[in-house]
């Protein structure tokens, strides 16, 4: 099977994809999303483990919008890696029109998926970071991060689609 050489607007969006993967992984599988340290004691809270003073348990919250973050956040990463999939997949094939269309539906879909994941829990937690010693950790960071990386992903998967016409 010949292998093809993408051009730069789509190897760019791939590496985006990539990095925003990992970044997303990190966010679903971390403890980081709220922290909190006072006194000598920390406590880390994640989408599905806590951490109070190194010692780590599965979370038990099944409040509905806390469930969504979830849902959403394990969307977005099943989105983020069918977009590297289509992404290595211009590797292998010479005609990648269809596939350009599925890599910009696929950015899309997953910064959505962020967006709520993230605005939901942003919503859900103010009160917790305005009026005490928590603070956003570096997993709900990363979201973000992964939800603007898809977002540039699909960027620059539409302008090679624009650019490769001419």
């Amino acid at each position: 099977m010949p292998m093809y050489i993408p051009r730069i607007p789509v190897r760019v969006a791939i590496a985006c994809s990539g990095v925003a993967l990992v970044f997303q992984l990190v966010a679903v599988a971390g403890t980081g999303w709220l922290m909190w340290e006072a006194s000598g004691h920390t406590e880390e809270d994640g989408l599905f483990r806590a951490c109070f003073d190194g010692t780590c348990l599965s979370t038990t919250n099944n409040v509905d919008w806390f469930v969504a973050c979830k849902a959403f956040s394990i969307l977005a990463l099943g989105t983020i890696f069918g977009n590297v999939v289509v992404g290595v997949l211009h590797f292998l094939r010479e005609d990648t029109n269809r596939l350009t269309r599925l890599a910009v539906a696929l950015g899309a879909a997953a910064a959505f998926c962020v967006a709520v994941e993230v605005g939901v829990y942003a919503d859900k937690t103010k009160s917790l970071i305005t009026d005490s010693a928590y603070s956003y950790g570096y997993c709900f960071y990363l979201s973000i991060f992964a939800g603007v990386l898809s977002v540039v992903s699909a960027i620059f998967q539409v302008v090679e689609r624009v650019t490769s016409h001419y």
